[in-house]
């Protein structure tokens, strides 16, 4: 049986009124990485510095949800950008509700605050990544709602607008970025995704969760369109209960040694199920339940919100954490394995009791190895996690 890694806690903010986001970069070319965060509620947008995790509100916005960074400017500091105005909820939004904006650096934290620029509008906007999406050139975004561009449940039946945004020739002048390709028709109830690498074009592929399961996508240079491989249907034994089924977030891990790559999953939609889907060959992957933590709540929901995955002890093979919001006993994060991958054997350990809305992985001390970050989830009129706080969870080896 392997060891799993020791992680010792160290308490970067607590008393938290507001917690939904957490990133590590940085912003100061410190070369350590610092914590980005932020909630839903108060939308205070706030930087932690490594090391001593001394506070930078960098902006505050009405309904922050998630975050990017790139140089955009060119200036060789990193930017950021956000979608806010989020409405009410995804239950409740309105079809004006959904903006995407971006924050310049000002390259002097303590003095200067962050301008807030916009990129565009997008009803729901919900997930957001940098990258290159349609050409190999140059820098472009891609944003991914959450439910479709109407108000109100009705948005939950119809298809999410993916929207890969570039910014235009002069981004300090200009009004809005350019839209270079969208995609109306894939998906409902788009939760989350993982990058799954580049295709041959050298164009970024990601595998999505959504009311459909797990999706491989991307953009077909030669035909000019969008391409999806479904490779799991997700979960949807619960589906007359609670109206979710499909997957709700998911990370790609590899296992060299085996030759494999895998898909960890939380599924259905803010789900309580822990699946893990492993390559067979041939484009065909087999689904392993691994975990169902707890009923779902009066709306539905389970406690799973955001699951990792990374090479926490060092031997060249990914593990996945999985990122529990609570109430306790279903709070904190969990610690998997691979035993034996193709057999659906795993072990697992909790390795933190802390109400965890998401996860942030980097080497934050510098010694080689690999900690994690967490944020409690505390939304108020949503959900309120006991004591929630940010603490930095080093790997102890």
């Amino acid at each position: 049986m392997p060891e799993i890694p020791q992680f010792e806690r160290e308490l970067v903010a607590e008393g938290l009124t507001d917690g939904y986001w957490i990133q590590a970069v940085d912003l100061d070319g410190s070369g350590r990485p610092g914590l980005l965060t932020s909630g839903l509620a108060e939308g205070v947008v706030r930087w932690y510095a490594n090391p001593g995790w001394r506070d930078h509100t960098i902006a505050k916005l009405r309904q922050p949800v998630a975050f990017d960074a790139a140089d955009i400017t060119g200036d060789g500091v990193p930017d950021l950008v956000v979608c806010h105005n989020y409405g009410e909820s995804m239950y409740a939004h309105k079809p004006g509700d959904g903006t995407i904006s971006w924050l310049r650096n000002p390259g002097a934290l303590d003095t200067t605050p962050w301008e807030v620029r916009q990129v565009g509008g997008l009803v729901s906007a919900h997930r957001l990544r940098f990258g290159q999406f349609t050409r190999r050139a140059g820098l472009q975004l891609l944003a991914l709602p959450v439910v479709g561009d109407v108000g109100g449940r009705e948005g939950l039946e119809r298809p999410v607008r993916i929207t890969v945004f570039e910014p235009p020739e002069n981004v300090l002048e200009a009004e809005a970025w350019n839209v270079a390709a969208d995609d109306a028709a894939s998906f409902h109830v788009l939760h989350d995704y993982t990058p799954l690498g580049r295709d041959r074009q050298g164009l970024e592929q990601l595998l999505i969760a959504s009311r459909e399961g797990l999706t491989s996508y991307g953009w077909h240079a030669e035909d000019r369109a969008w391409g999806r491989i479904r490779i799991g249907t997700g979960e949807d034994s619960q589906r007359e209960r609670t109206g979710f089924s499909g997957s709700s977030s998911v990370a790609l891990g590899s296992l060299p040694s085996a030759g494999v790559r895998f898909a960890a999953a939380l599924e259905p939609f803010h789900g309580n199920t822990v699946s893990v889907y492993v390559e067979t060959g041939e484009g065909m992957w087999r689904r392993t339940v691994l975990d169902v933590f707890g009923d779902p709540n009066d709306v539905g929901e389970g406690p799973g919100h955001h699951v990792v995955t990374a090479d926490f002890d060092g031997d060249g093979e990914d593990e996945f954490l999985v990122a529990l919001r609570g109430p306790m006993p279903w709070q904190g994060v969990f610690y998997y394995k691979a035993i034996d991958a193709a057999g659906g054997l795993w072990t697992k350990k909790r390795v933190s009791t802390d109400s965890a809305a998401r996860i942030a992985v980097a080497d934050f001390n510098g010694d080689g190895r690999l900690d994690f970050a967490t944020i409690g989830y505390y939304t108020p009129g949503y959900f309120l996690a006991n004591d929630p706080v940010v603490a930095v969870y080093h790997n102890l080896g």
